[in-house]
């Protein structure tokens, strides 16, 4: 059940539970899975602040001196950066929104300073966050902060499916970061053995049951393929892929084979009802033979 700020059942759960009254600890870090565009080697925002919608409501619980850049290509397959530690009233929690560079227009292009996008030939193009210097660029889910408590929050980006090329040759970055209770996520680690007959292989993790062919059509501009999937890895050269910060649950994994320039060919196969349990890991040995 997600709770809002205004809602009456949110004030009753904070009010009747003497763990939420007083102050504990919210360590807040960011990951990222990894981007379809092979020739996308960074990726970077510019983070002003962090705000949090608790039991008072809408909070900053932390405003940077000089904005905090942060390549997010940089932390993928459980890697994770601490982005701050703060104490913060006890409750629950159902969104977390990080405060941008307010936009301005440089060169003819509105954008928000210190948010880019680097290609490997060494060019870069300006990222722009609607309302990110606004609003916020927010991330909804929940967790639940105790009385004299420590918490760690994880804010996935995913920017496979966040960064947007549109028709004017601008990218943007869309709103599409899980915010997720790392003491209630787990993780899946495993080893594809026929990977090294293919040119990339990625694996997308799906709820169990929530997959549809239709998810490998051709996307209409603006949006990619497999967009419904929870998180993705790329298959290392060893066949090894993991799938971090997983929220405890069933999962149904679509192994996809990719050419070298990243472009989508086809379906390999998939792996169902891969249960994952709060604060554990699932190791799988995946063989051709293995999957549907």
């Amino acid at each position: 059940m997600i709770f809002t700020a205004c809602n009456d059942d949110d004030e009753k759960i904070n009010a009747d539970r003497p763990d939420y009254e007083g102050q504990g600890q919210a360590n807040i870090y960011i990951t990222d899975a990894p981007v379809d565009d092979v020739n996308i080697s960074t990726v970077v925002i510019s983070i002003a602040g962090v705000e949090a919608n608790g039991p008072d409501g809408w909070k900053m619980i932390k405003e940077f001196e000089e904005p905090v850049k942060i390549d997010l290509l940089s932390y993928q397959n459980g890697e994770a950066y601490l982005l701050t530690e703060e104490v913060i009233e006890a409750g629950v929690y159902t969104e977390v929104r990080l405060k941008l560079n307010i936009q301005e227009e440089i060169d003819g292009e509105l954008q928000n300073p210190g948010c880019y996008i680097e290609f490997k030939d060494g060019s870069k193009k300006p990222l722009f966050v609607p309302s990110g210097g606004q609003s916020g660029y927010k991330a909804k889910g929940e967790f639940a902060l105790p009385t004299d408590g420590v918490v760690a929050v994880t804010l996935d980006f995913d920017v496979r499916k966040a960064v947007v090329k549109t028709g004017s040759d601008k990218y943007i970055l869309k709103p599409t970061i899980r915010l997720v209770a790392n003491e209630e996520a787990g993780l899946i680690e495993g080893k594809f053995a026929e990977a090294d007959t293919y040119e990339k292989v990625i694996v997308y993790a799906y709820a169990n049951g929530e997959f549809k062919e239709s998810e490998m059509d051709e996307p209409a501009e603006g949006e990619v393929r497999f967009s419904n999937a929870v998180s993705s890895s790329v298959v290392g050269e060893g066949g090894e892929f993991t799938l971090a910060f997983m929220n405890a649950g069933t999962y149904d994994l679509y192994l996809v084979y990719h050419d070298e320039n990243g472009e989508f060919l086809n379906l390999i196969g998939s792996y169902e009802d891969v249960s994952v349990e709060a604060g554990a890991k699932v190791s799988l040995q995946l063989e051709l033979n293995l999957l549907n």
